[in-house]
């Protein structure tokens, strides 16, 4: 959905915000929501407003009895549909477990990180929120939106290091929640939580190179509610575990492209918030040597600071080889051209003498993009 900052401000609406749901009526022939901004201030100021000449004297009696409310308003549900991109539902359900944890997304690959082991008895429905901490107070939140995304998946063991199979995701979205729900066997899990586009890896929040990185992490809180008792705890993950959630994740829900026998490309593009590549060499002796071109996209970062990378992938081995990411704003394009040829060697030859990865995979990038077996 795009959004015009402009044009939501002059009507009284803070666009990318939520709204809370107070009332719903449909009386006389009119279907009406009522909606409070949390911050308590900027009002609605279209039809059914406060000051609309569209409320009857017996309309006003009936839905304002307490009279107006600053930052709580009546809109038509047609102007809900219109302004509005997704309703999102709080479930009430005391005889459910409710499991809360707190963390911080690091800005790049090679800082400590957390994931949370979930251990499951029995067969149970599992619903995952996760929320990106922020100050309500918009003077003085410096907030910019995350990617955020959930990845769930089935271990053998207590560790990421057995990583195995996809138990559900929640596709990465710009917005301050996102949420999937499962009915998940018995047995452990990684839960897994991502965001990209606050990265320092080479670029800046609007696309410009940047050689320092933000000290300050955002925050969030990962909710599990459950029909059935569960068991939760934080971990340090492998290295690598990064890579292997996205490789799963991509395996198993991205489009697939055979670009010739023996190798996959898997794509996770539209309804991702951007773009995530990953590519397979089912070779058993030769290297793949594989560009991705994306210089004529727009409004996107990358985590390797770059939006041309060209890799030399070794046989039976898989990599991401990139993670693109829309900024906040009005919008953004996604282009992307994929060049590849076999090799015998390693080494990138004409395409990059004597390299195998432009650009490097530094320390911070590596547990992300770092080649992995089959």
């Amino acid at each position: 959905m795009k959004v015009n900052d402009a044009d939501y401000h002059a009507i009284g609406l803070r666009p990318r915000h939520a709204y809370s749901v107070l009332d719903v009526q449909d009386i006389c022939g009119h279907r009406l929501i009522r909606l409070r901004n949390p911050w308590g201030t900027y009002s609605w100021k279209g039809d059914w407003s406060d000051e609309s000449p569209m409320w009857t004297s017996d309309l006003r009696e009936a839905l304002m009895v307490h009279g107006a409310s600053e930052g709580v308003f009546w809109m038509s549900l047609d102007d809900v549909l219109k302004y509005f991109d997704t309703v999102d539902v709080c479930k009430v359900r005391s005889d459910w477990s409710e499991a809360r944890l707190s963390g911080i997304f690091p800005n790049h690959a090679g800082s400590s990180m957390q994931v949370t082991i979930l251990t499951i008895t029995e067969p149970t429905e599992v619903e995952f929120g996760l929320f990106q901490e922020a100050d309500r107070n918009e003077h003085k939140s410096k907030r910019s939106l995350l990617d955020l995304g959930i990845i769930v998946l089935r271990t053998s063991e207590r560790s990421t290091t057995g990583m195995y199979k996809l138990g559900t995701f929640c596709r990465r979205q710009v917005k301050a929640f996102v949420g999937c729900r499962e009915m998940l066997e018995a047995g452990c899990y990684v839960v897994v939580c991502t965001a990209f586009n606050h990265w320092t890896t080479g670029v800046d929040m609007t696309g410009l190179r940047s050689p320092t990185r933000k000290e300050s992490l955002p925050g969030y809180t990962l909710t599990m509610h459950s029909s059935k008792d569960i068991m939760v705890e934080q971990i340090a993950p492998s290295m690598t575990f990064l890579a292997d959630a996205i490789i799963q994740l991509a395996i198993h829900q991205g489009k697939q492209h055979e670009g010739r026998e023996g190798v996959t490309c898997y794509y996770l593009d539209h309804g991702w918030s951007g773009l995530i590549v990953v590519v397979e060499n089912r070779y058993p002796d030769r290297y793949l040597h594989i560009k991705c071109d994306c210089t004529n996209s727009f409004n996107v970062v990358s985590t390797r600071g770059s939006l041309t990378t060209t890799d030399s992938v070794p046989p039976l081995r898989r990599q991401v080889l990139n993670v693109l990411t829309q900024l906040e704003g009005s919008g953004f394009k996604i282009v992307h051209r994929i060049t590849h040829r076999l090799s015998y060697q390693p080494d990138l030859d004409t395409w990059g003498p004597g390299q195998r990865h432009i650009p490097m995979l530094t320390q911070d990038i590596y547990g992300l993009h770092t080649e992995r077996p089959l």
